[in-house]
């Protein structure tokens, strides 16, 4: 798993996106029928942004990268 914050002109075909609060997440069709939650984060400290995103499986374990 990794965090993008621009995808420039990547094809994004194999990929199923879900949007909110005008975030666009993109997740792996391989990966996505398995996900129940998606949880991401936001931090800013002066010029500095922090993304972090956390997915939970059907099987109960938790994918994080920061």
């Amino acid at each position: 798993m990794s965090v993008d914050t621009y995808i420039g002109r990547r094809n994004t075909r194999n990929y199923h996106v879900v949007q909110r609060e005008g975030v666009e997440v993109l997740v792996s069709n391989a990966l996505a029928p398995h996900v129940r939650s998606i949880h991401m984060d936001v931090k800013r400290f002066l010029f500095m942004t922090s993304l972090k995103a956390e997915l939970e499986l059907q099987n109960g374990l938790v994918l994080a990268t920061s």
